[in-house]
């Protein structure tokens, strides 16, 4: 076979090696050091969004990413464009979401002189990426571009980063035109311990599966089989719909009370794909008593002992394991007893929310809303971090995987409106929604500019309290009511600054018109925002700060005698 050798640019290499791995979109950001890059893009075949901040980068393409198993592309300048864009690629490590960043840097004879918009690139993602190197030496560009693509979808999908010179962007050399393909990892089935947990799993009588985004959705054939019931994380949720007679919807701080009791009272917990964070667990020394056996499946085994210390780490894909326990597990394990118990769970704890007088509206009333009137369209819906999320999880019905999309185990604030952005990139023809907060909006509203720029159809839903809720409820709750910065004194009016960015403009403050409104801001051609002004409201149940699962601050406790409401003030929230 005859060898094709070409004379390119690093840059040049760069941008091939992104199209030999079908990369179709990026989202970038341009400066002096990355110019050489971002000069490749001109009339080419990668279409390329420009943010309006290195930050909104970086989340536009966890959005992106998240909503479609594709790996999202991040390319920024040195110095404040490498800084910017941490935060986003932190959020989409802790989240196992797959992430290639391309960053610029300072030529080579500059480094370590303090020149302009230079920053210690890879020693600031290093500690928390999957692999972080600073390229050097031109002639290792095709080799690392392949192995650093290949790298953000292997094991557990996360971060990789890579840092370029501007000299060695430029330099050129005789390039060897090749089709790399990886090496195939060989599947290690540890058949033992999976014949083992599958025994200890039929002798159960109190099971309960545990999933995370990391399991996969042919779980639902095992649930079916064994009427073993289920609770998920907030990234699990729909992996198998919640109409599912075994569902008990989400678990953890302000999840399911049927979950949260359950999990306390299960004989046997069968974590697959989630990583038992603190979010889910409850204080961790209260964590499931009665469970005799605590299985953890993971295809990442750095999750296993680091807050629960489960009987059994099985480091697999969950798509094998699923493929190899199903023919081992008995039909109907779950006892009748078990059953009954979470059928009464179920009819007594719903989530709930008040109505407030006057025709006025709260939070939960509008995410329902919503969810009535696109339950029949191929919905994707972002949030932004607080109270108005984890009631968008409560008040969503989660009825396929990959419906809600938020930012987890990091909690940014502001990454609504951006995921909203890249999800729309990844699903063209699918109504995307941003339910998000004012406090958290007010972060990266900017990017209303790039939704009208490339005329994504978004929807942006604010429910505006004029305050950081969730933490304002904290400060109710544990801070003797000392309200300190949580408050927006001078809020902008939201439906004003969305039609001076181009966006269609609605606000609703009245329940009366609630349907209408929203019916129409959901209905319109291309970007809108409606602006909820709503009253303020407590996301209940809450798992409060050094509490069991099973220790919530309830709903009708809080609304109907509060002194009964155990709190320990002595604690401080994390």
């Amino acid at each position: 076979m005859n060898k094709i050798f070409s004379f390119k640019t690093g840059a040049q290499v760069i941008y091939q090696k992104l199209l030999n791995h079908n990369v179709k979109n990026v989202f970038l950001y341009s400066g002096g050091s990355i110019m050489p890059l971002i000069d490749q893009f001109y009339n080419k075949k990668i279409n390329y969004f420009v943010n309006t901040h290195e930050q909104n980068c970086g989340h536009a393409a966890t959005g992106y990413a998240k909503s479609s198993s594709q790996m999202g592309v991040v390319i920024t300048t040195s110095g404040p464009g490498l800084t910017n864009t941490i935060t986003p690629m932190l959020d989409a490590q802790n989240d196992g979401v797959p992430l290639l960043v391309i960053s610029g840097q300072v030529g080579t004879e500059f480094m370590g002189t303090g020149a302009f918009q230079e920053a210690p690139a890879t020693e600031l993602t290093k500690p928390f990426t999957k692999f972080s190197y600073c390229i050097k030496d031109v002639t290792q560009i095709p080799y690392m571009m392949d192995y650093a693509i290949n790298l953000t979808q292997e094991g557990r999908p996360g971060v990789v980063h890579l840092d370029l010179p501007k000299d060695v962007l430029l330099k050129s050399f005789n390039y060897l035109e090749d089709n790399y393909k990886p090496v195939k990892q060989e599947k290690t089935i540890p058949l033992n311990q999976i014949i083992e947990v599958a025994k200890i799993i039929n002798k159960s009588k109190k099971p309960i599966f545990f999933l995370g985004k990391g399991c996969h959705s042919n779980i639902k054939k095992i649930v079916d089989k064994t009427n073993i019931p289920f609770t998920t994380t907030i990234h699990g949720k729909g992996i198998i719909s919640e109409d599912n007679y075994n569902s008990l919807e989400w678990c953890g701080m302000h999840g399911s009370p049927s979950s949260n009791f359950a999990l306390q009272n299960a004989d046997c917990i069968i974590g697959i794909g989630a990583r038992f964070d603190d979010r889910t667990t409850g204080l961790v020394g209260k964590y499931a008593p009665n469970a005799k056996n605590i299985i953890n499946v993971n295809i990442d085994n750095d999750c296993f002992g680091k807050t629960i210390e489960s009987n059994y780490n099985i480091n697999i894909d969950s798509k094998d394991f699923i493929e190899e326990i199903e023919p081992l597990l008995e039909k109907d394990i779950s006892s009748l007893e078990w059953l009954n118990y979470l059928d009464e769970l179920k009819v007594n704890y719903k989530f709930k929310y008040r109505r407030p007088k006057n025709n006025k509206l709260n939070t939960p009333m509008v995410i329902s809303k919503i969810n009535d009137l696109t339950l029949d369209k191929d919905t994707i819906i972002s949030t932004g971090v607080g109270n108005h999320q984890m009631m968008t999880y409560q008040f969503i019905k989660g009825n396929y995987p990959g419906k809600i999309h938020s930012s987890g185990s990091l909690g940014v604030m502001g990454a609504g409106l951006p995921y909203a952005i890249g999800i729309q990139i990844a699903n063209p023809d699918k109504l995307v929604i941003d339910i998000d907060g004012d406090s958290s909006f007010l972060m990266t509203m900017s990017d209303m500019k790039t939704a009208v720029e490339n005329n994504l159809p978004i929807k942006i839903a604010i429910m505006n309290d004029s305050k950081q809720m969730m933490v304002n409820i904290w400060e109710r709750l544990f801070f003797e009511e000392r309200y300190t910065a949580t408050i927006n004194t001078r809020n902008p009016n939201f439906k004003e600054v969305a039609e001076g960015f181009g966006l269609k403009g609605f606000r609703c403050s009245n329940s009366k018109d609630l349907e209408n409104i929203t019916k129409k801001f959901l209905e319109t051609d291309g970007p809108a925002l409606c602006e909820y002004i709503v009253e303020p409201e407590i996301c209940l149940p809450l798992v409060g700060p050094g509490k069991a699962l099973d220790e919530m601050i309830m709903f009708d406790d809080y609304h109907n005698n509060t002194k009964k409401i155990n709190i320990d003030k002595n604690y401080i929230p994390s």
